[in-house]
């Protein structure tokens, strides 16, 4: 709930954050904004308790963030279907040329595939045989967050891995020594502890 308050309330943040998932530069972000905002603090269900977070990147990218705890097994089918139905996303009359690319990002606190542990990985649908990719328009990410000493340096450079770290974290001391050379880490760890001061967000957490 946390993890969704705080891009929700911080859109600097999350520009940040997907800048490190997509490799982007901050100048190559126009517009990061949020289709399906909830409002912080109020009471929800069980029914409701779908706390991924959808985002419509320079009007023309959507991506869907889900944060992961538990592994119930499914992984790769659910965050398919998610994938593709965010995909399906043309109303009638429309063209499927203007059908928008899609990313799926996983923020996994669990292996999802135990005989090859990565801490970053992205996949798309392609060639078996020769690699070619047969679309750019759907692709899927997964971070490890159980795997973070996996990180390469490409991963470092782009800055997935202080985010898993800041994700992890468990005491303030360490969010703050984290925060402390990290602008954009500061911003989420501020937006973070402003959120917990208000009672009716902190009660839904708990």
């Amino acid at each position: 709930y946390l993890f969704r308050a705080v891009f929700q309330r911080s859109n600097e943040a999350l520009k940040q954050l997907i800048c490190a998932i997509l490799g982007l530069r901050p100048e190559e972000i126009i517009s990061v904004e949020i289709t399906n905002p909830i409002e912080l603090g109020k009471s929800i269900d069980a029914k409701d308790f779908i706390l991924d977070i959808k985002v419509l990147l320079n009007n023309h990218i959507l991506i869907n963030m889900e944060m992961q705890v538990l592994n119930l097994g499914n992984w790769p089918e659910r965050s398919l279907g998610y994938l593709c139905r965010s995909f399906d996303s043309l109303n009638k009359g429309e063209d499927y040329m203007d059908t928008k690319p899609v990313i799926q990002v996983c923020f996994l606190d669990f292996t999802l595939f135990k005989d090859a542990p990565e801490f970053y990985s992205s996949y798309m649908l392609m060639n078996v045989k020769n690699h070619r990719i047969y679309s750019d328009k759907l692709k899927l990410s997964v971070v490890d967050l159980t795997q973070i000493d996996k990180a390469t340096e490409e991963d470092k450079l782009s800055g997935i891995d202080h985010w898993a770290r800041l994700f992890k974290a468990t005491t303030w001391e360490e969010i703050k020594m984290l925060a402390e050379n990290n602008s954009y880490l500061a911003e989420a760890a501020e937006t973070a502890y402003q959120l917990i001061t208000e009672e009716t967000i902190r009660m839904q957490c708990e």
